[in-house]
C-alpha cells in the first residue's frame, strides 16, 4: 500500500500545548471532547451517512480503556476528518467555519488529548473519500523543539470507510478502572443524555453500552388536599433574563428524595455542560441556593429538572456557563418564581409533602440503622469519676411514661452500661408532643424516638434523608439521662457533662459494616 507524508501546521499553538496538560479537566470531560466531535461530525453529515448507511445514519462511539499498557482508544464511524479541514483540525485554537454546533471553540480536541497523554496518535478517513490520514502528536518533543509543523501520513482506503480513531499513550493520568470507571460511565451517560436518547447512537465505555435512566417523579395529591386527585408534579419553565437571553425546559419533583441526585442539569445545544452529577448521583447537580435553599432542605432533595441553556456562553472546556454580570441571580429569582407558580407550586409541594412510608424497604433500612447504633452503644464507653456532690443528690424526677404506639418500625435490646437498653423507632402521627421518650419498663430502659414527629420530618424523614445521625443522638441522651438518674442528680450541668463525655465515644463514629 502506497504511503505519502504531508505537512500540517500546529503554530500558533505549540506555547498552548505545553499549557493543556495543567488544565482544570476532570476524566469524563475529557473524554467527553472526543466524543463531542464525533457527534457533531455525525449530525453535520446526517443526510450522507444515511446514504451509505442503508438509509439510517447510525452514530458507534467506542471507548477501549486499558489499564494495564496505559492506553485509551476512541473510535467512531462518524464522516471523518475531510481534506479541507484537516489543517485547521490538527491547529490549536483555529476554531471550525461551523461554530453552530459542540465543535464551537476549536481546541477541545487537542487539549483534552494533551491533558490525558504525552502521545497520541489520530488515524482519519473522511466520508467520500478513499484516503486515510495519520497524525502522531508527541508532545514532549513538540514542545522542546518548538516544531512548528507535523507530519501527516496518508494511505489509499477503502471507498466506503469513514471515520476516526484517537489513540491515547504515555497517559499523564491514570487510565480509569473500578469505582472511577463506574463514575466516568455515569457522567459521560449523564452529559450525553438527550443523544443516547436516539436509537441510532451507541456510545460504549470500556465494554458497556452507555444508558440513561431518566428520574420517577411524584405523583401525589397536593400537600394542602392529602386525600385529593393525584397529579404529576412536573412543568414545563421558561425564563427570559434581564439581558434579553431566554432559557427553557422542565422541572419536578423526585418520587423519592434523594440529596445526591436532586438538582438541575443544564444543556447547552443538547449536551450537559453544568449539572451532570445530579444523574451520575455524585451530588453536584446544579443547586443554587437562592432556589434550593441551604443544607437538607426538602426542595434540595426533591427539586430536579433540565434546562436549555444554549443563548448563555460557555467556557472553552464546556463544563460551565459565562453568564453575564448579576445576570444568573436575576434568573434564579425569576427561576425560583416560575417553579412555585400555580397550578404546580413545586417548592411549596417539595416542602409540604411527606410521603407515608412505612412499608418493608423502610422497616429493612431503619432496623439496620438501630442495630449499628445499638452495636456502637454496646461497646465500652470510658468510665469517669462521679461528683461526690450529684451522687448525694436526690433522686431525679421521674422519666416520661410510655404511650400508644401506631407502628414499631425497629425494636433491640442491648445490654449497655450494665442495664438492659431497648432502642425503638416508632410512627405514631398521633403523638405530636413526644419527639423522644426514656423510661424503666420492668427491669429494663426503653428509648423511643419518634419518626412522625415534626423534628424528625424536618431533619430526618427517611428516605433521602439522614436518621442516623438523630438517633444516635437520641441514644446519647437517652444514656446521659440514664446515668443521671441512677446517680440521683438533679443538676443539668450533670446532663450535660455525661452527654459530651458519652459523643467521645463509639456513638461519634460512623458504622463500618
Amino acid at each position: 500500500m502506497n504511503q505519502q507524508v504531508d505537512r500540517v501546521e500546529v503554530r500558533p499553538g505549540v506555547g498552548m500545548l505545553a499549557l493543556f496538560p495543567a488544565m482544570n479537566y476532570k476524566a469524563w470531560y475529557a473524554v467527553g471532547e472526543f466524543v463531542d466531535n464525533a457527534l457533531q461530525s455525525w449530525r453535520a453529515n446526517q443526510e450522507r451517512l444515511a446514504a451509505v448507511g442503508g438509509g439510517v445514519a447510525r452514530l458507534n462511539i467506542d471507548i477501549d480503556i486499558s489499564r494495564d499498557d496505559g492506553r485509551i482508544v476512541v473510535t467512531d464511524n462518524a464522516a471523518g476528518i475531510s481534506t479541507r479541514d484537516i489543517a485547521r483540525a490538527f491547529t490549536p485554537a483555529a476554531p471550525p467555519a461551523d461554530a453552530s454546533g459542540l465543535s464551537q471553540f476549536g481546541i477541545g480536541m487537542k487539549s483534552a488529548a494533551t491533558w490525558y497523554a504525552k502521545r497520541f496518535v489520530i488515524t482519519t478517513t473522511a466520508l467520500g473519500e478513499p484516503v486515510r490520514r495519520e497524525v502522531a502528536f508527541d508532545i514532549p518533543r513538540i514542545v522542546d523543539e518548538g516544531a512548528e509543523f507535523i507530519d501527516v501520513r496518508t494511505a489509499s482506503a477503502l471507498a466506503d470507510e469513514h471515520g476516526t480513531r484517537i489513540e491515547l499513550t504515555d497517559l499523564n493520568h491514570p487510565a480509569p478502572t473500578g469505582r472511577t470507571l463506574g463514575k466516568v460511565r455515569d457522567y459521560l451517560a449523564s452529559i450525553y443524555r438527550r443523544f443516547l436518547g436516539d436509537p441510532r447512537v451507541e456510545i460504549v465505555v470500556a465494554g458497556r453500552r452507555l444508558e440513561y435512566d431518566a428520574p420517577t417523579l411524584l405523583v401525589a395529591p397536593r400537600w394542602t388536599t392529602p386525600d385529593g386527585e393525584p397529579l404529576t408534579w412536573r412543568k414545563q419553565i421558561s425564563v427570559t433574563t434581564e439581558v434579553g437571553r431566554t432559557i427553557t425546559g422542565w422541572a419536578g419533583l423526585f418520587a423519592k428524595g434523594s440529596t445526591s441526585s436532586a438538582g438541575f442539569a443544564l444543556l447547552y445545544r443538547d449536551k450537559v455542560v453544568q449539572g451532570a452529577g445530579g444523574a451520575a448521583k455524585d451530588g453536584d447537580g446544579y443547586k443554587p441556593t437562592l432556589v434550593f435553599g441551604r443544607g437538607n432542605s426538602f426542595e434540595s432533595q426533591r427539586l430536579v429538572g433540565e434546562l436549555d441553556v444554549s443563548e448563555i456562553g460557555v467556557t472553552h472546556t464546556k463544563d460551565a456557563l459565562v453568564w453575564q454580570f448579576g445576570e444568573e441571580d436575576s434568573f434564579l429569582e425569576q427561576l425560583g418564581q416560575a417553579l412555585d407558580d400555580e397550578p404546580l407550586p413545586l417548592l411549596r409541594q417539595a416542602r409540604g409533602y411527606r410521603a407515608t412510608e412505612r412499608g418493608r424497604a423502610i422497616q429493612t433500612e431503619v432496623r439496620k440503622m438501630v442495630e449499628d447504633v445499638a452495636q456502637a452503644v454496646a461497646q465500652r464507653i470510658p468510665e469517669r469519676d462521679v461528683p461526690v456532690d450529684d451522687v448525694a443528690a436526690m433522686n431525679a424526677a421521674p422519666a416520661s411514661p410510655p404511650v400508644e404506639q401506631s407502628v414499631d418500625l425497629a425494636d433491640t435490646e442491648w445490654d449497655v452500661l450494665g442495664e438492659r437498653l431497648t432502642i425503638s423507632v416508632i410512627d405514631n402521627p398521633a403523638d405530636t408532643g413526644h419527639w423522644m421518650r426514656v423510661y424503666q419498663e420492668r427491669s429494663a430502659w426503653k428509648v423511643t424516638v419518634n419518626r412522625a414527629h415534626r423534628f424528625t420530618q424536618s431533619f430526618a424523614y427517611l428516605p433521602g434523608m439522614d436518621l442516623e445521625p438523630v438517633l444516635r443522638l437520641a441514644v446519647a441522651i437517652a444514656l446521659a439521662q440514664i446515668k443521671a438518674e441512677r446517680s440521683g442528680s438533679r443538676e443539668p450541668r450533670y446532663l450535660l457533662a455525661e452527654l459530651n463525655h458519652i459523643l467521645t465515644g463509639p456513638l461519634a463514629q460512623k458504622a463500618t459494616s
